[in-house]
């Protein structure tokens, strides 16, 4: 985050109708700032990509590439795209979406480390709602992970669920964007058997990777972990699911969600769930078999735990990290 204090030329130049008001964000291919419509007032962020990648075509069409996923994929769960702008006369490239006042799943971990069945099961829930929107119109989201779920509070509702970051999604039948055939994209610790073999992937690539944050929720960690991300890779596609009830002794997760999380990890694509709404669906209807909520003794982190986010989205120069919308 530049500091409050940096001279920025873009804070009050106008993008279409949105006057940029202050820096909230920034990554390796540009900037995300607040903004505020000129004649009505309307908060929004807006995604300006740097000059130096504004100069490059591939860096403009992956650009463009997430703006269009996010913006065709419309759904209360993904957060909302409202234009794109590309400026002749500068070449500025920028995109205008919702702004968002909340945290991301991951600061929630990092502070929390485990959070309880029900709680896991509502932000899963709504994970899955917003996938099955995107996966209708042919997007896989492909990047699945807490830094791109974004959590709010809407019309009361506490920890509503907006998907972030389509920046290396797939079109299942378009074009506009591909990526470079032999190499994995995705986040390590939460990419699919097929993801890391750098296979040709569909939806439940994405479910997969629910699965694994469904997991880190209630078991304050990730089911497969290595200092490499070959190690990681090898584990996906090889290792058991360890168990959470015998190597976390969390109380509260219910046989009926314990077979959900399987399920959805399952090696292969073939026996997972087949559609973000049949996974929907299992998640909510286990959440009436879910026991007490109350941890046992010893679920607080030993001096020898330590929480940590796991590593980046690999792959290229990634996409631009969203910031705190």
């Amino acid at each position: 985050m530049a500091a409050e204090t940096t001279w920025d030329p873009l804070i009050g130049r106008l993008m279409g109708s949105y006057r940029l008001e202050k820096l909230i964000g920034e990554g390796g291919m540009g900037r995300i700032y607040l903004a505020k419509h000129s004649r009505i007032g309307r908060k929004a962020a807006v995604k300006v990509l740097s000059a130096e990648a504004a100069r490059d075509s591939h860096a403009v069409s992956r650009f463009f590439h997430e703006a269009k996923a996010a913006g065709e994929a419309s759904h209360e769960n993904l957060v909302e795209v409202y234009d794109f702008i590309r400026d002749k006369d500068t070449g500025c490239c920028a995109y205008i979406m919702e702004y968002l006042e909340g945290e991301d799943l991951r600061q929630v971990l990092m502070r929390e480390r485990r959070i309880k069945p029900a709680r896991a099961m509502h932000i899963g829930a709504q994970l899955a709602a917003g996938l099955g929107a995107a996966h209708a119109m042919g997007v896989v989201h492909r990047d699945v992970k807490p830094e791109n779920v974004y959590l709010i509070e809407r019309a009361g509702i506490p920890d509503f669920v907006k998907l972030l970051d389509f920046g290396v999604a797939k079109f299942a039948t378009a074009v506009a964007h591909k990526t470079q055939a032999g190499f994995a994209v995705g986040s390590p610790f939460y990419m699919a058997p097929e993801q890391t073999l750098a296979k040709d992937i569909d939806g439940r690539a994405d479910l997969y990777a629910v699965g694994i944050i469904m997991y880190e929720m209630l078991a304050g960690r990730v089911p497969f972990d290595g200092a490499k991300n070959s190690e990681i890779y090898r584990k996906h596609c090889e290792d058991p699911l360890p168990p959470l009830r015998a190597d976390y002794g969390m109380g509260g997760i219910s046989p009926a969600l314990m077979g959900v999380i399987k399920k959805v990890l399952a090696k292969k694509a073939d026996d997972r769930y087949q559609t973000a709404s049949e996974l929907r669906a299992a998640i909510l209807s286990s959440s009436d078999e879910t026991l007490g909520e109350e941890e046992e003794d010893g679920d607080e982190p030993t001096k020898t735990q330590k929480v940590k986010a796991p590593r980046d989205t690999v792959i290229g120069t990634g996409p631009m990290t969203p910031g705190r919308r």
